[in-house]
């Protein structure tokens, strides 16, 4: 032990610091340290600054609250699931799909709901309305479902005086054309809203392709954090705006099998109460169908046939 502390002695002399300057080199030594500790803190911060401020900008936390508000209504979800895309058959990502299921003597019935969600902050959307007095609840509404959920439609048309808002929402004002304000080139509600119908006939699609023993319907809903407005003609011929929290839009196809489509747009304001409205007409649903749901279970369980006399659609 002497040794040691001896040949630290001299090695101390040898550089010519005598063993009471240690304390002072481990001063600056510290001070160094912690210099360079606060300018990499400083780096990081910036750099986590900048990585937040790119995911704000892209509307990635909207995407995030949607998803939260979904799993605290209840609804079962996924996120980024694929899709192909019918025009240009690549692979594509959804934001979101919720859905609420049960099962029925071993067939599963899902009310699935796919979301796009974007930012829109500083150009709102604007749906063009008409109004009409002949959208009556009782004929079948343009819908995305499995054979076997169309089937079921027809079903509670026949059977059932009770309009689900999910099947058969109210059509008296319904939108024909939405489009972003302030763009000139990018049409963003155009883009969203082509973007998620397309990802919904692709699961409509995959639905009718398989012989699991489901039966499905889908319903498109896109949600924006921006304003929301509704156009349309007074009797004057003025155009009549006004903000709305959410709207239901139709587009149509000329010389297609299925030529029209409806989903809805909501506002990230609204989100909340819409998802609990949807969850509770979701229990509706399936409270209020249970007979039909009981009978397509038993006769029509699959959409692919096993043989030439099951599932005669």
């Amino acid at each position: 032990m002497y040794n040691q502390l001896l040949g630290s002695s001299l090695l101390g002399n040898s550089y010519g610091i005598s063993s009471g300057s240690f304390s002072f080199v481990n001063l600056v030594l510290a001070n160094a340290t912690s210099h360079t500790r606060t300018r990499w803190q400083t780096f990081m911060s910036d750099k986590l600054k900048s990585i937040k401020s790119w995911i704000n900008k892209n509307g990635y936390p909207l995407e995030m609250k949607v998803a939260k508000t979904l799993k605290e209504h209840g609804f079962d979800i996924a996120q980024s699931i694929l899709y192909k895309d019918s025009e240009t058959g690549k692979y594509r990502e959804t934001d979101i799909i919720a859905h609420v299921t049960k099962g029925i003597n071993n067939v599963w019935f899902n009310l699935t709901f796919i979301f796009e969600c974007k930012k829109t902050i500083g150009k709102p959307w604007v749906v063009f309305t008409n109004h009409s007095d002949n959208k009556s609840q009782n004929i079948q509404p343009p819908l995305f479902a499995s054979k076997n959920a169309q089937i079921l439609v027809q079903t509670i048309l026949k059977n059932n005086d009770y309009r689900s808002p999910i099947l058969f929402p109210d059509l008296k004002k319904y939108g024909y054309n939405i489009v972003t304000s302030h763009s000139e080139n990018k049409n963003l509600a155009y883009s969203a809203t082509q973007s998620v119908t397309k990802a919904t006939e692709y699961l409509v699609k995959k639905s009718n392709e398989s012989n699991k023993k489901f039966c499905n319907i889908y319903v498109p809903i896109v949600v924006i954090e921006g304003d929301l407005i509704e156009a349309s003609l007074n009797y004057d011929n003025d155009i009549e705006l006004l903000e709305v929290d959410y709207s239901t839009v139709v587009s149509t196809k000329s010389f297609e099998e299925q030529n029209s489509s409806l989903l809805t747009v909501v506002t990230s304001d609204y989100f909340g109460k819409f998802a609990m409205e949807l969850m509770g007409d979701c229990e509706q649903f399936f409270k209020n169908y249970s007979k039909e749901i009981e009978l397509i279970s038993k006769n029509h369980p699959t959409n692919i046939p096993t043989n030439i006399y099951d599932n005669d659609f």
